[in-house]
């Protein structure tokens, strides 16, 4: 074998990132969640049309970031067991139940895991709204707020710096989440606040 002929990488790395942000705040009665929808690979855009955001149910919405084709496949096979709930007992999955269900997927493939960083959002039963984050592998806890992805670093410290004024971080008040939300968004993502 000649030199010019040995392997150069001899490790396969089948993840990719796509790239985007996405970032979620709870309150009391309350949950917004927002996600761009740019998808990129290195230097390249693949497509400004990708939504990295998924409705669930009417009280919990699903926000994926990381590897593009995990992202999609893990949402098709979350909406697929809340579908088959729906059937077997005629009414939505709590919220907090589809966080523990994310969680026992995203741990049952953790030898492979989806290349994804998932935020769920929404409205308990009691009414409070809830941001869950996840790992890939499946860990996760509940938080007051949460972003994720390639401007996680600029706009989380920021959402912490904010949201730990309030004595309660479950309970920030709808307007100061509004100031909360907006801002460190539309910098980190003005593609979305100048498309309206």
């Amino acid at each position: 074998m000649s030199p010019s002929a040995t392997a150069i990488e001899r490790s396969f790395n089948p993840y990719t990132e796509n790239g985007g942000t996405i970032l979620a705040i709870a309150g009391k009665d309350f949950a917004v969640i927002a996600g761009d929808t740019r998808q990129t690979e290195g230097y390249s855009i693949q497509t400004r049309y990708a939504p990295k955001v998924f409705r669930l149910t009417d009280k919990a919405v699903l926000a994926v970031n990381g590897f593009a084709a995990d992202g999609n496949m893990f949402v098709k096979k979350v909406k697929q067991r809340l579908e088959w709930y729906r059937h077997a007992h005629a009414k939505d999955m709590p919220i907090k139940a589809i966080a523990r269900l994310i969680q026992t997927m995203l741990y049952a493939q953790r030898f492979f895991p989806y290349y994804v960083y998932n935020i769920l959002s929404g409205i308990e039963e009691d009414g409070t709204g809830a941001v869950y984050s996840f790992d890939p592998v499946g860990s996760y806890e509940r938080e007051a707020c949460r972003a994720a992805g390639a401007a996680q670093s600029l706009v989380q410290p920021f959402l912490d710096n904010q949201a730990s004024i309030h004595p309660i971080p479950f309970h920030i008040p709808s307007k100061t989440n509004y100031f909360l939300f907006f801002p460190p968004y539309s910098m980190r993502v003005p593609r979305l606040h100048n498309a309206a």
